[in-house]
């Protein structure tokens, strides 16, 4: 008897199943418990009962505690900010410390969410410095934010590029030399394994080629860009190029602007002023994903865990942080998923203008943690309290349903 290790590839040809289908295989092939001997000792099924009832309790508890505790002293402070605001004594946006303007970095700038948010965080009082691959793009964008009275520069940085951290890091560097500090720091830089210039020469075998109808990309995983059809696209070379742009650069982003800031603060020793803020863009993938989203999902994961410790990290320093998990959105990376054989409703696409709103709006309210849509990320985030069994089954339903179209995408 061979094992199944030992079988050959399927014929290549068989690679462009439609969604729920892995190299010529039925949905009925990846389920795990399709046997008697694959089915789960006694010991394990107490164990996941046990499991299910302390997530109970601790559920409970949770309950309780943000009901009784958290629920009353948020309503008390929204109704206090409502009378500062009507009596005129709240504090509006008046750039940084002694009116100069705020600085505001934002990578992954030239489309899609990143976009989004410069057009949001543009004022008169705020310069910004937009960063990503395309230098078109980002004039494009750098001419709507100038449309709304605020200063702009760009800078193209190849998130590719192996010398990506130093000169991200140089550029912070110049950043908080020239502007007296870094206000605010907003990491949107990500891609998926759907686009043609994640693929490496390891996966030779993949008989699909990219669509040249859609256009290019800047690396921030916003656009649209080569879009591989119908094909498992994964292996070493992949996931790390997703590894290099979602986890690599993404975190010397993130680390150096916080270490510049915890300087700053250290120097200055005013712990009254408004203290600068980091926003990181994760995912909702970061807590429950279907198995055909591993290496993305696996990227936003420890995103979403450094930036989850970052926040109890800088709190001495008074640097807020805020972590934002979006399900799907109407960007170039959705679209280009797509092209690619994705299927999901249009209808549940969230819109990137609104997420930006909503982004800035917690941002200047000192919220850690941001859900939008909040019907999709509200079901992720449940998700987590699944015992192991169950979410074993969860992971083969969400890869029957096609969303991410390619195992390790």
């Amino acid at each position: 008897m061979h094992h199944p290790m030992n079988q050959p590839m399927p014929d290549p040809s068989d690679w462009s199943d439609p969604p729920g289908s892995y190299i010529g295989l039925r949905i009925g092939d990846i389920f795990q418990f399709k046997t008697w001997a694959s089915l789960p000792s006694l010991s394990t099924a107490l164990l996941n009962v046990s499991i299910s009832v302390g997530t109970l309790i601790v559920s409970l508890g949770s309950l309780a505690v943000s009901f009784a505790v958290f629920l009353p002293i948020r309503t008390i402070k929204t109704v206090g900010d409502s009378v500062l605001f009507l009596t005129g004594r709240s504090r509006g946006d008046s750039g940084g410390a002694n009116g100069r303007r705020r600085y505001v970095v934002i990578s992954g700038a030239s489309s899609g969410i990143g976009a989004a948010l410069a057009v949001e965080y543009a004022s008169p009082q705020t310069h910004l410095i937009l960063i990503a691959r395309d230098l078109t793009r980002l004039h494009e964008v750098a001419a709507r934010v100038q449309s709304k009275g605020a200063t702009v520069s760009v800078r193209s940085i190849d998130f590719f590029d192996p010398a990506v951290t130093a000169k991200l890091s140089q550029l912070l560097q110049e950043v908080d030399n020239t502007a007296d500090g870094i206000d605010v720091a907003i990491s949107c830089t990500s891609l998926t394994g759907h686009r043609s210039d994640v693929l490496g020469p390891d996966l030779d075998q993949i008989p699909a080629a990219p669509n040249p109808t859609t256009s290019g990309s800047d690396g921030s995983g916003s656009g649209a860009t080569g879009a591989l059809q119908g094909n498992d696209c994964w292996g070493a070379t992949t996931a790390s190029r997703i590894l290099q742009v979602n986890v690599a650069a993404s975190q010397e982003f993130i680390l150096r602007s916080w270490e510049l800031m915890r300087a700053r603060r250290l120097r200055s020793g005013n712990w009254t002023a408004r203290g600068p803020k980091i926003i990181v863009l994760s995912s909702s993938t970061a807590f429950y994903t279907p198995a055909r989203f591993a290496l993305y999902a696996a990227s936003k994961a420890y995103l979403y865990s450094l930036t989850r410790s970052l926040q109890v990290a800088s709190a001495p320093y008074g640097i807020g942080v805020v972590v934002v998990t979006p399900g799907f959105m109407e960007t170039g990376m959705t679209l280009t998923m797509k092209r690619a054989g994705a299927t999901f409703p249009g209808a549940i696409l969230g819109d990137p203008r609104k997420l930006a709103r909503k982004i800035k709006r917690s941002e200047e309210r000192n919220e850690l943690v941001v859900f939008y849509p909040v019907s999709q990320v509200w079901a992720l985030f449940s998700a987590r309290a699944l015992n192991p069994l169950l979410e074993t089954f969860a992971l083969w339903a969400g890869a029957a349903t096609g969303v991410a179209t390619w195992f390790f995408s």
